[in-house]
């Protein structure tokens, strides 16, 4: 049930028309249709995540007791080995098959597992609520059904954003007393409205064209290389910050905010900034359970590199259980460690004050882009092999024939687009005050056209979102 599906807008209208009315009933009303929601998928795996969301509630409440506190570790290892399970075993079968380690009948039960839908998602709600609870920064709900609409609301639940307990459950508390106005079911229509722009006439458009370049393999030219990664760069962005649109705009619309997940992340000028504007929620997470929990910053500059690696290459891994995500994360480390080094030579006051001004912001953002577009092939290139050859081949491409590519004017118009979305929301007040100027026709006009132009696309194939599979 995908959100631009028609089943899904019934579901939806369904759903919205009482939860208006009922307020006493809001949180009782979400707990049933995330659960119908999540069952309405083939891969949702309802009552493995209903028994996780029982035990891990159960351990929160239990490891407030002195004597068991060490139940915590429970919690943490079951969530972990859920995760592993599902998510890693035919990697770790792989792996040791190359190591001569063959285990007699594994690969006939481990072809059979399937991944549940959204369990990379879930499962780092729940470890972060055991966290944050022991620490003392999120206090325990005591509503099972609470708890459960805080892991399971169904607009975020596939593919985030990750949210924390002390975001979600304060608002949660509140519900009964929202008054949900037009103003915020307008602004959640706009909201939900762009991400299907961004899904289905963007995202989708470049779908076949990633795949028709991706699948010549050894084939791809130096320039198709290029062109290959630069249509995934604008692909997975716009499908997944989709995503992230739709999922605000429908929390808005039921009274709840959930948090941001990008800020046009390929303005940045440097890795930290990337990370600050890339699946910003997941950023968090790593930052502040993996890289704060091994230490940070606190026990010296090799041990804040070591921190930052690990806590990529483990982003890596849980983005897929292949090789090139984990080289892929790595990557993004060495990034990292790569800028981190850099601060040493802004003790010459030269290189301040050339990297605070707006030719050199530029220039970096110019040349980061393309770092991080080279780095998407790792992330999805079926094989390190392919990678690599990639990889060689985009180091010996020459300007001149970038420019010459037939494919490079449909490049240059999505930075374009990626420029323009990101003045439009960072002035969205403004904005949104002007166009209330524009005289009704020709706001009614502008938006048929868009209706149109949706139904127009919705004809074609349809693609899931990227980040289902992860």
């Amino acid at each position: 049930m995908f959100f631009y599906s028609p089943n899904f807008m019934i579901f939806f209208i369904i759903l919205l028309i009482p939860y208006l009315l009922l307020r006493k009933q809001r949180v009782w009303l979400l707990a049933a249709a995330n659960a119908i929601f999540y069952v309405a998928h083939p891969e949702g795996f309802l009552v493995l995540f209903f028994v996780m969301a029982f035990l891990t509630f159960g351990i929160v409440h239990t490891m407030q007791l002195s004597r068991f506190r060490w139940l915590f570790w429970i919690g943490i290892v079951l969530n972990v080995l859920n995760l592993a399970f599902f998510k890693y075993t035919l990697f770790v079968l792989g792996n040791l098959d190359m190591l001569g380690l063959h285990l007699p009948r594994a690969d006939d039960w481990a072809a059979s597992i399937v991944l549940p839908l959204g369990i990379s998602f879930y499962t780092f709600e729940f470890i972060s609520y055991l966290i944050d609870v022991r620490r003392g920064d999120s206090k325990p709900t005591r509503s099972f059904v609470k708890f459960w609409v805080f892991v399971s609301m169904f607009p975020h639940l596939i593919a985030g954003p990750i949210m924390r307990g002390d975001e979600l459950f304060p608002q949660l508390d509140e519900l009964s007393k929202k008054r949900i106005t037009w103003s915020d079911i307008r602004y959640g229509v706009y909201l939900f409205a762009i991400g299907m722009v961004k899904k289905i006439v963007i995202a989708d458009q470049l779908s076949p064209i990633v795949k028709e370049l991706f699948d010549k393999g050894s084939a791809l030219t130096s320039t198709e290389s290029w062109m290959a990664a630069y249509t995934f760069s604008f692909y997975i962005y716009n499908d997944f910050s989709a995503y992230t649109d739709m999922a605000i705009g429908l929390g808005i619309m039921m009274g709840v905010r959930f948090a941001d997940n990008f800020n046009s992340p390929y303005l940045s000028a440097n890795p930290s900034e990337f990370w600050r504007r890339w699946h910003m929620t997941l950023s968090r997470w790593i930052r502040d359970y993996i890289y704060i929990g091994l230490g940070g910053n606190r026990k010296g500059q090799l041990r804040l590199y070591a921190n930052l690696l690990i806590a990529m290459l483990i982003s890596g891994l849980w983005h897929g259980a292949m090789w090139t995500f984990v080289i892929w994360g790595g990557i993004h480390g060495l990034l990292q460690v790569i800028h981190r080094l850099s601060f040493e030579l802004n003790r010459f006051r030269w290189v301040a004050v050339l990297r605070d001004s707006v030719v050199y912001r530029i220039v970096a953002i110019f040349v980061f882009f393309h770092i991080v577009t080279w780095t998407w092939v790792f992330f999805h290139a079926p094989s390190l092999s392919m990678a690599w050859d990639m990889t060689v081949k985009m180091l010996r491409v020459h300007a001149a024939d970038l420019i010459r590519h037939p494919t490079f004017p449909l490049i240059v118009g999505l930075f374009a687009v990626h420029v323009v979305e990101y003045v439009l929301r960072k002035n969205e007040g403004r904005f949104g005050r002007i166009w209330h100027f524009v005289p009704f026709p020709l706001r009614s006009a502008a938006y048929a056209l868009i209706t149109f132009t949706l139904i127009y696309y919705l004809q074609g194939g349809k693609y899931e979102f990227i980040y289902f599979q992860f």
